[in-house]
Order: structure tokens, then sequence, then C-alpha cells
């Protein structure tokens, strides 16, 4: 007699295993990429620039350029790990890749309105 734990096993068993998330499109990551880079090229050119010594507070300025440059480096940290990982940890790698992006550019655009008003 099958006890009602043995067809438990047995279903799990038969079950198919789970196919790992779909990866990202080749497409999507030279995007990210492309977009990171030209990320990384502005912040360079704002640190370098004598925009931020116009924002006022001197100390405020360099706090504000410190974060996006730790967030630049976060951005290219996670970049160049997904281009070398495989499954579900790139694909989440990409994701918040473009979380990120998604994130600096916004703040970028944000200084950009606030320079010129």
């Amino acid at each position: 007699m099958t006890s009602k734990s043995d067809i438990a096993i047995q279903t799990r068993r038969s079950e198919p295993e789970k196919p790992e998330p779909s990866h990202l499109s080749p497409d999507y990551e030279m995007r990210i990429e492309a977009r990171a880079k030209i990320i990384s090229e502005r912040i360079a050119a704002l640190d370098n620039s004598a925009i931020p010594s116009l924002w006022g507070d001197a100390e405020t300025s360099v706090q504000i350029l410190e974060r996006l440059e730790a967030q630049e480096a976060r951005l290219r940290w996670l970049v160049r790990v997904a281009k070398y990982s495989e499954g579900a940890n790139r694909t989440a790698l990409w994701l918040e890749a473009g979380r990120v992006l998604a994130h600096l550019e916004g703040f970028l655009s944000m200084l950009a309105r606030a320079r010129c008003a």
C-alpha cells in the first residue's frame, strides 16, 4: 500500500525542474554598458568643472560629488561582474545595474535643470 507521503515524494520527483530565469538580451546589456560609460564621463566632467563650487555650500557640493562617484563606482562594479556571471545572478546584476543607472541619470538630469534655473 502506498502512503500519502510516498505519493507526494513521487509527485515531486516527476515534476520538471524549473528552468533558470531567462537571460536578458545582449542588446539590453550593451545599452546598459553604453549608458554607464556616458554617466561615468558626465560625472568625471562634473567633478573637474567649476560648477560644484557655484552650488553654494562647498561642503554639501563635496558630499554630493562623493555620493555620485560612489554610485558610479558601484555601477561600474555591477557591469563588470554582470559581464562574467551566468544564469539568475547575471540577470539580477544587469537589472540592478539598470536601476542604479536610472537613478544616476535622473539625479544628473535634476542637477542640469537646477543649474539652468
